[in-house]
């Protein structure tokens, strides 16, 4: 594997690091700060290869360990989840593998309210060739660390000041033209409106620098400026942005446009939520491998996350997503639905259209069984490609909870693609038996 400046060994260990200390510092949380499951699980698959003429079957064995992490301490805070698992293919038909996923951030308060050090770290998974089946020769490890300092200030009694600088480093283990090294200062000035609302003003300057030399054609410098609406309530959050982007391509041509962004939170009742976000901004890869530490796992088929364009070339996207989540003491269930439009700047190959869904409902049998039914569906049109896929999952499992440890579960899924490349399109079944102990 080549290892660039930050890839994910110094970066994880980086930000590792940062996140033990926080485990260990001073925290008001009642419940452990740290949390983690082992287990072992056995998957019979008679389409391994994700091949529509040859499928191929194969067994494979998977030890795992997981673990998440929520620590607020008076000095050190951290928010972390993360997975390492180890697939050994029983039958020899892939050459044995390991995974890792990571999404966290850790801040260390130097000056509480006025000086931290910020660090972030997203390890994640993603295909080589987005136009190829997801099979193990054609995945990679991706990886984007951040870090830097935030200074805070307040300027009167409803002024407030804000610095953030950092360096971020972007890492694909194969797609080495996604390698980059990017440096960027935010400034934000708010007025606080109320103990619920504030106001905001913001300028932003970002480089980047790609290290491959053919990707040096993508370099770009960027900036920012746009106003902020914030408001937190019991029932409702809500964080909007309006403003304009400058992008310098380093070349003879630049562009610009609107920055609009959306995020809003509605909890009529402790048991029912409604989100919506939405945004129109430039954009890269990097972007997609942000991933919030409680999606860990949940990037499946339908999330619209689950096969980003490992490239270096920047894209106008557009984008809405809603998700509405009711939990009752038998049952929960979460449906959310997201339409996006990519379209690159320089080169239309992957630019696409795509809409889809997951769904999924959790019903408690018994106070030790559950049975859990999950869906996705994600519609791709490759604008550029005169393509066509249709990516569909369906799962069905059983948990037995053993003990307030121990916990054996029967999985079985379903997955296929439809194609306008019929050679591209594939059906697959699985089944996974499971055992973990959670702590």
């Amino acid at each position: 594997m080549r290892i660039n400046h930050c890839g994910p060994s110094f970066a994880g260990a980086a930000f590792a690091a940062v996140a033990i200390a926080a485990a260990g510092a001073p925290s008001a949380r009642a419940e452990p700060a740290l949390g983690y499951t082992v287990g072992v699980e056995l998957e019979q698959n008679d389409n391994i290869n994700l091949s529509r003429d040859e499928p191929v079957e194969e067994t494979v064995l998977t030890p795992t360990l997981a673990f998440d992490l929520k620590q607020q301490g008076a000095v050190l805070s951290a928010t972390a989840a993360g997975a390492l698992s180890y697939r050994d293919y029983l039958g020899g038909k892939f050459s044995d593998e390991l995974r890792g996923l990571l999404s966290g951030v850790a801040t260390w308060s130097i000056s509480p309210e006025r000086f931290d050090w910020v660090a972030e770290d997203y390890l994640g998974r993603q295909p080589v060739d987005v136009l190829q089946a997801d099979v193990p020769s054609n995945q990679q490890q991706t990886n984007v660390f951040s870090t830097g300092p935030t200074l805070r200030a307040r300027f009167g009694g409803d002024l407030r000041g804000r610095l953030d600088l950092r360096y971020t480093n972007t890492y694909a283990e194969e797609t080495s033209e996604f390698n980059s090294d990017r440096f960027s200062a935010a400034a934000r000035l708010a007025w606080l409106l109320g103990a619920l609302d504030n106001v905001s003003g913001s300028l932003t300057a970002s480089r980047v620098r790609y290290d491959e030399v053919a990707s040096r054609p993508f370099d770009y410098d960027r900036e920012d400026a746009y106003i902020g609406y914030e408001h937190v309530s019991g029932t409702l959050k809500l964080d909007a942005a309006a403003g304009y982007s400058w992008v310098d391509l380093r070349g003879p041509d630049s562009r610009s446009g609107a920055l609009l962004s959306l995020g809003l939170r509605w909890m009529p009742s402790p048991a029912t939520d409604l989100g919506v976000n939405a945004a129109r901004q430039f954009a890269d890869a990097s972007q997609d491998l942000v991933v919030d530490p409680l999606s860990i796992g949940n990037l499946g088929v339908g999330s619209g996350r689950n096969g980003a364009v490992i490239s270096p070339q920047l894209y106008v996207e557009k984008r809405i997503g809603l998700d509405f989540n009711h939990r009752a003491d038998r049952y929960a269930f979460n449906v959310a639905p997201f339409w996006r439009k990519i379209d690159y700047i320089e080169g239309e190959f992957f630019s696409q259209r795509s809409y889809g869904w997951t769904a999924r409902y959790d019903w408690l049998l018994r106070p030790t069984f559950t049975l859990s039914l999950s869906t996705g569906r994600e519609h791709r049109d490759y604008t550029g490609l005169d393509r066509t896929d249709t990516d569909a999952s369906y799962s069905m499992a059983l948990a037995w909870r053993q003990t307030s440890h121990w916990t054996w579960m029967l999985r079985g899924t379903h997955a296929l693609r439809d194609s306008t490349l019929r050679e591209a399109g594939y059906s697959d079944n699985a089944i996974i038996l499971s055992l973990t102990y959670t702590r």
